[in-house]
């Protein structure tokens, strides 16, 4: 399954919340940690045009999140209500990123 699909079992009112909640996770990783540089070229494009909050911009912080912490990502989706079904595929989650 890929990150666009896991955004769409987000209730939209909870895009806002789930960008930062996401972000702060990404942020709050191990220093030293890398993620590939063209999704963070990827989050930082929709960064500057205020889109984090979009679902493109969900789909490359979840990926992100994934690769920092997928534990704690399963956790977040789960406190925002998305379903069982899409957060158990989290780990088989395509890797798919463009600016």
């Amino acid at each position: 399954m890929e990150a666009t699909s896991i955004v769409k079992e987000i209730p939209a009112s909870l895009w806002e919340t789930a960008a930062e909640r996401l972000t702060d996770l990404i942020l709050s990783a191990p220093s030293g940690f890398r993620l590939p540089p063209g999704l963070v070229h990827s989050i930082l494009y929709v960064w500057q045009r205020d889109q984090l909050a979009t679902e493109t911009g969900l789909s490359r912080l979840l990926e992100a999140a994934r690769i920092v912490d997928a534990e704690k990502t399963e956790a977040v989706l789960t406190e925002l209500g998305v379903q069982v079904h899409a957060v158990a595929s989290l780990r088989g989650m395509k890797m798919v990123w463009k600016v």
